[in-house]
């Protein structure tokens, strides 16, 4: 295998795509990953970084491009890393998540022949985010907010996101107004010093509120007390939220919250239910789209009106309420206590009194729950534990219905349950996040009688 050097120029074919989005091509039988590139292009790059096995390059010229490139509508796109296949048509988006699941179930999961459906596209590709989490730094133009570069912790100052919707981004051009006179300094890990570190926006699109957290090193200062009442001034602005992180790495948020105006959270509503949404709560950051996901949930489950369901990794409720209003008794079951408590809320908010809710982790708490009809399934990113697994097979639910939004973890899952007396019913992908290599699958297995 010949060796590339740092600097080299190379010509190569590109034929696919990386987790991340970059392009992966071969050069003289080394591995070349390069951002910006499709499959079926042939580019030149400039080598950045020389391996034994494989290589990593900067695009210079796309000497043959893809039928599928387009012009990215975005004027931040090659420096930030908000999005990483803007540059392709949304229909090869599509095209592209569903086959990296058919990959997944395939090379990981070892299952053949599973039928996955066409992905379901976003409601919109762009404006979806309810959303957005700005670092905050003070340079030479002064106190700026933007995003990471990616793979970077590198700031990119914007001034708009694409991807954001736009009662948020009325919120975040108000605060690029405030920002520059209000004094404020952002705050430097390595010396310790100034206040300011990452300011999120968070929108609730169906009540059009908006809910603004401001992560600070100190108590809030005057001058960001002042900062916040001229933001609760802005339309739709529901409150504004102080968090400390004094803590001197990398980690966002900290774990005390203080209400700086007006409320400390926020109503949004999905197929009619209403949920509250605390500063700390996760939240589907593109409802409408979450809607359809939450829907095709419910009705692959097959609900009946005595059926007894457990919802595992429940969050605030979302699913739970919604398999609430068709099943006997449903339980939830989640990690985050400040999650449980507004589960709780949202239950009665909704008037559902056959929800019930335990705080704990599922492999815990799973095993000691009586047998359930139906089972949701919608862990973090690194899938489901194996005790996890394991109850599953004790309790031989007779519907599974899990929500994944990592392919690998969730072939990896899914095997297992194949293998313990499942066959997969339905395999059917959610486009939640358009312009990133993210895809959201919602696969059914029903026991064998």
């Amino acid at each position: 295998m010949a060796g590339v050097a740092q600097g080299q120029r190379i010509q190569f074919e590109v034929h696919g795509l990386g987790s991340s989005g970059e392009g992966i091509g071969r050069f003289h039988g080394l591995t070349v990953f390069v951002e910006g590139a499709l499959p079926g292009e042939e580019v030149e790059a400039e080598v950045q970084l020389s391996k034994k096995s494989y290589a990593r390059a900067r695009l210079l010229r796309v000497i043959r491009p893809s039928e599928q490139r387009v012009e990215p509508p975005c004027p931040f796109y090659e420096r930030c890393g908000g999005c990483q296949i803007m540059h392709m048509s949304y229909a090869e988006q599509l095209r592209l998540k569903r086959q990296r699941i058919v990959d997944a179930l395939t090379r990981i999961g070892r299952l053949a022949d599973v039928d996955v459906a066409e992905v379901r596209p976003s409601p919109s590709p762009v404006a979806y985010r309810n959303k957005i989490q700005l670092p905050v730094v003070t340079g030479a133009d002064g106190t700026v907010m933007g995003l990471y570069a990616r793979q970077s912790n590198d700031l990119v100052p914007i001034d708009a996101c694409l991807i954001h919707c736009p009662l948020g981004e009325q919120v975040f051009a108000a605060l690029q107004r405030l920002l520059p006179d209000s004094g404020l300094v952002a705050y430097d890990k390595r010396s310790g010093k100034g206040e300011l570190r990452h300011v999120l926006i968070k929108t609730a699109l169906a009540t059009q509120q908006v809910l603004i957290v401001l992560v600070g090193a100190h108590q809030p200062s005057p001058a960001l007390q002042e900062l916040a009442s001229a933001l609760i001034r802005q339309p739709g602005v529901k409150g504004v939220v102080h968090n400390l992180n004094p803590r001197r790495d990398n980690v966002i948020l900290g774990r005390e919250y203080l209400c700086l105006a007006g409320e400390d959270g926020m109503e949004e509503e999905l197929n009619g239910l209403r949920f509250e949404v605390a500063p700390a709560s996760f939240f589907q950051v593109n409802p409408p789209q979450a809607e359809q996901l939450y829907a095709y949930a419910i009705a692959t489950a097959q609900l009946q009106s005595g059926d007894r369901v457990i919802d595992a990794y429940c969050g605030v409720g979302t699913l739970t309420l919604h398999a609430a209003q068709k099943a006997g008794t449903v339980v939830g079951v989640e990690l985050v206590p400040q999650a449980i408590e507004n589960a709780k809320r949202n239950a009665a908010r909704n008037g559902l009194a056959n929800c019930t809710f335990y705080c704990g982790a599922v492999e815990d708490l799973l095993a000691e729950l009586e047998p359930s009809d139906a089972l949701f399934l919608n862990p973090p990113r690194k899938g489901c534990a194996p005790e996890v697994l394991e109850a599953i097979a004790q309790h031989q639910p007779l519907r599974v219905v899990y929500v994944s939004c990592d392919p690998a973890t969730l072939a990896r899952d899914v095997a297992l349950l194949v293998a313990e007396g499942y066959k997969i019913e339905a395999v059917q992908p959610f486009d939640m996040f358009p312009q990133t290599m993210h895809v959201e699958t919602v696969l059914t297995l029903v026991r064998r009688l």
